[in-house]
């Protein structure tokens, strides 16, 4: 960020220090948004990109600074973010947890592809743009991802016929084998899932839309989570097409920070709002009396049920509702819950949601989100409903990216009734 003129400029792929040339794509009223052309003088700060493609692909825009100043960087836009929303303080801005890999980390991925001197190519789009930039090898990848790809390109040069639009590839690190999800088009696109499963190494399962949709093979994968504050290890799958984080070093790491922020005795009532196939509800329910998962995504709920049954977890219910309705579906079942927990989608959550969260009567909140923006705006939704701002401990989930994984810790104000917490909601 520089300014001119007294308007900010937002330059991507700069380092702080530098001294850049640069065109201006896109003004608005309060800022420009420019491309770097020339680097006059570079920042200290500066270290080679390890990838030749740095600055052309879309997918990374921190390579050309050391790790570790990364995490300064990500912590200083947060702590800006939180000034905002509390300027006097108050609460506690923990360090960044690094990562325990800075690439080869990414379990999950999604490519675009298109055509190139008659080739169809796999890669990801360029910085806000829709140009295809070829991806032969991704270093935040997974080696087992790339081995993967590169094979799949290997087969794709053979089936000219096949024209793929759009790739989604998971892989399970525990189980060496991935699956993924095609939007093909070609006359032989009817038999390619079966034809990816039988000829790409490691692949045990694709779904193709082309004509129709067609599936083969077993699209869940296996994790094996390691131990948590001295709890059982978890072993669990997950349905291919619902969420789960693409850092596993580093979700083990948010696992960790929400059932230690729980503080939970064996004795307490929790709720886990946007639970997907269990991530958090697991581990907590290895140390609650009772948690509820709450989801949309109904085959994720599905899941979550069968990896309770499977881990032995008989106190953990499933709803496949929205956030809403799963709250009311609670409050048939208790009048009040100790914890609650929201993991929402980068949108974050829906206002409806708090309108009824009072109704548990919950001592703590416990939210999770990778987009500071809207974080921002459900922790002031939560402080308008008498909560108070903790402590914040933000988890480098996404290294050479700008994106930042958060957990923030809230505890309900003594003497803040529902009512009082329902008149100040609505001034907000």
């Amino acid at each position: 960020m520089g300014r001119v003129d007294g308007k900010v400029v937002f330059v991507p792929f700069t380092a702080p220090g530098d001294r850049v040339r640069v065109e201006a794509l896109r003004e608005k009223k309060d800022y420009v948004e420019a491309a770097p052309r020339a680097v006059e003088e570079a920042s200290p700060l500066r270290v080679k990109p390890f990838c030749d493609l740095f600055g052309k692909c879309g997918g990374c825009q921190y390579q050309h600074i050391p790790y570790m100043e990364q995490l300064k960087l990500k912590e200083e836009a947060l702590k800006d973010f939180l000034q905002r929303l509390n300027p006097e303080g108050g609460f506690e801005l923990l360090p960044v947890v690094p990562s325990a890999k800075d690439r080869d980390y990414r379990i999950r991925v999604q490519f675009k592809g298109g055509w190139s001197g008659g080739r169809n190519i796999l890669g990801f789009y360029g910085l806000k743009t829709h140009r295809l930039v070829e991806v032969k090898e991704c270093p935040l990848l997974h080696p087992l991802a790339n081995e993967i790809l590169k094979n799949l390109r290997k087969w794709m040069e053979e089936k000219r016929k096949i024209f793929v639009r759009n790739l989604d590839l998971q892989i399970s690190p525990d189980e060496d084998v991935g699956v993924m999800r095609f939007k093909a088009e070609g006359a032989s696109n009817l038999n390619m899932a079966e034809a990816v499963c039988k000829e790409i190494p490691k692949v045990q399962g694709a779904v193709v839309e082309g004509t129709r949709k067609t599936s083969w093979g077993d699209l869940t994968l296996s994790y094996c989570w390691p131990k948590i504050i001295e709890q059982e290890s978890l072993r669990i799958r997950v349905g291919f097409g619902s969420f789960s984080q693409v850092n596993p070093h580093q979700n083990w790491n948010l696992r960790q920070q929400v059932v230690e922020w729980a503080e939970l005795t064996s004795r307490e009532k929790v709720i886990d709002l946007y639970c997907g196939s269990g991530n958090l509800t697991l581990p907590l329910g290895q140390r609650a009396m009772k948690v509820w998962g709450v989801d949309q995504d109904r085959p994720a709920v599905e899941m979550a049920r069968e990896n309770a049954r499977e881990n032995k977890l008989d106190n953990c219910a499933f709803f496949a509702a929205s956030a809403e309705d799963g709250v009311r579906r609670v409050l048939k079942e208790t009048d009040s819950v100790d914890v609650a927990v929201l993991d929402p989608p980068r949108a974050g959550a829906k206002k409806e949601v708090f309108n009824i969260l009072p109704l548990l009567h919950a001592s703590k909140i416990l939210y999770v989100s990778c987009e500071p923006p809207t974080l921002m705006r459900d922790l002031a939704r939560l402080q308008a409903l008498g909560y108070h701002l903790k402590r914040i401990q933000p988890l480098d989930m996404f290294p050479q990216t700008y994106h930042i994984e958060v957990v923030a810790e809230l505890i309900k104000n003594r003497g803040q009734g529902f009512q009082g917490a329902q008149r100040k909601n609505r001034n907000t």
